[in-house]
């Protein structure tokens, strides 16, 4: 099972993430987030890590993501019409793809489930949206994606929470 932390912003979360056994770390280039990262501060973490771990860059639009070249993929809704782009987000993809991540939140962090149509891309689908330590095992037994991703469901008071990224990455992969 895939695993993707999205919404780092500091070497020892990225870190962290590698130790526990996450296979990938997202960066918010999206300026209006709460999360957001300078390409600067991305591109150190990016170095600290190159190799060990892969890394996206995650934009509304891919164009936010045109300074963050330095990570292995780009992350953007529009992304899905695009033949440019290798990796999706949100709505149902139209162009070619590597892999699809699809959000029933848009964003949002709340868990509402997800749509039957998604079973035609499991093979590349990565889900998110609400997904917390609690329910990812259940969302991975009954959808099978390719992997998860969460960012919000892993934090307290909006920070990085080491023990939910723990259990987080242990539910999704033994769960």
């Amino acid at each position: 099972m895939f695993v993707k932390i999205c919404g780092i912003k500091d070497i020892e979360t990225a870190e962290k993430v590698i130790e526990l056994g996450g296979d990938c770390v997202g960066f918010v280039a999206h300026k209006k987030s709460k999360r957001y990262i300078s390409p600067a501060d991305a591109e150190k973490i990016v170095r600290a890590v190159k190799g060990r771990v892969i890394t996206v860059a995650v934009g509304v639009e891919s164009a936010e993501c045109g300074d963050y070249g330095f990570c292995d993929y780009t992350q953007a809704d529009d992304a899905c019409r695009s033949e440019r782009d290798i990796l999706c987000g949100y709505a149902k993809p139209e162009g070619v793809f590597k892999y699809f991540l699809y959000d029933e939140s848009r964003g949002a962090g709340v868990f509402s489930g997800f749509p039957e149509w998604i079973e035609e891309y499991r093979d590349r689908l990565i889900l998110a949206g609400g997904l917390t330590p609690e329910n990812v095992s259940d969302v991975v037994k009954r959808w099978r994606p390719f992997g998860v991703d969460v960012s919000s469901g892993v934090e307290t008071d909006g920070i990085k929470d080491f023990e939910k990224i723990k259990r987080f990455i242990y539910e999704a992969k033994n769960g």
